[in-house]
């Protein structure tokens, strides 16, 4: 096999981890701050890439121009279920929560099954179809978009949990929630506000990629499954770590898919984390 088509998978796995990785950063912002799994987390972005496609079908508005009003829609949407559905059920315990996300999941693919029925679809937009052509490399412009749009929203995430107040309170908050608000920190507000902007970020990033995938009422578990290895294999909690394995799970899976099929590639994600379970519990990068 040449050099030429091996760099071509490793490409098109980087792009991939890096859309990964924000999907488990964004996970991992939820869990931090409320010790939540948020087993409906790939749902939310499901139905963000559904909504990209009901606006098309219904007023003709790509899906790129309406990612932004996606963001601040599925924001405001996170917060406000924080605020009236998962905060009073947190107090009852992590496992009430988790029963809680659970049962969104059922909701939000019953309701797509509803609404838009079962068949596949494809969402056209402006970048369909098209690729940017650099030797000997042959990159789809849908793919490239999303990816970079990826890769430039988790650094810029990774910076706010790193250099700002917000991101600070929310450390602390994932350190030592009790000793946070004994130090003044608002821990409720920072709570919805961290599950608003993970919810925001779906909402964002389901448009940009939406070109790249056929849609599914079901599709969303894919992509909770996808998130959990990611933030368990980089460390839970760890926002480098689900950087870093977002990359490394990429990566492989599409090298595996290009030496060993399409098959083996699925299972490439479920190994590394069986590796990482069995030699390392606590993560790549995660602290005991």
């Amino acid at each position: 096999m040449s050099g030429e088509v091996l760099l071509q998978a490793a490409v098109q796995g980087l792009q991939m981890g890096a859309i990964y990785a924000l999907i488990a950063l964004s996970m991992t912002l939820i869990f931090s701050v409320g010790g939540l799994l948020n087993f409906a987390h790939g749902d939310f972005m499901a139905l963000a890439m559904y909504g990209a496609f009901a606006l098309y079908q219904y007023l003709r508005l790509d899906a790129y121009a309406v990612a932004p009003l996606m963001f601040v829609v599925f924001l405001v949407m996170g917060m406000v279920l924080f605020r009236y559905l998962v905060q009073p059920v947190l107090s009852a315990g992590i496992l009430a929560g988790a029963q809680l996300t659970l049962g969104l999941v059922f909701v939000q693919e019953n309701l797509l099954l509803l609404l838009f029925g079962g068949d596949y679809i494809n969402v056209p937009t402006v970048l369909s179809n098209s690729n940017l052509v650099i030797p000997p490399l042959v990159l789809p412009w849908p793919l490239l978009v999303g990816s970079l749009l990826a890769a430039i929203l988790t650094v810029v995430l990774y910076l706010i949990l790193m250099r700002t107040d917000f991101g600070r309170q929310v450390r602390a908050i994932t350190q030592n929630r009790d000793a946070a608000a004994l130090m003044g920190i608002r821990v409720g507000r920072i709570q919805a506000l961290a599950f608003g902007i993970g919810i925001g970020l779906l909402g964002l990033t389901g448009p940009m990629i939406v070109a790249q995938f056929t849609l599914t009422p079901a599709m969303g578990l894919d992509f909770t499954l996808i998130a959990l290895i990611v933030m368990v294999t980089g460390g839970l909690g760890n926002f480098t770590g689900s950087m870093v394995a977002g990359v490394i799970i990429g990566v492989s899976e599409s090298l595996a898919s290009l030496l060993y099929g399409g098959t083996v590639g699925a299972m490439i994600p479920y190994a590394i984390l069986l590796l990482v379970l069995l030699f390392r519990p606590h993560g790549l990068m995660g602290e005991h």
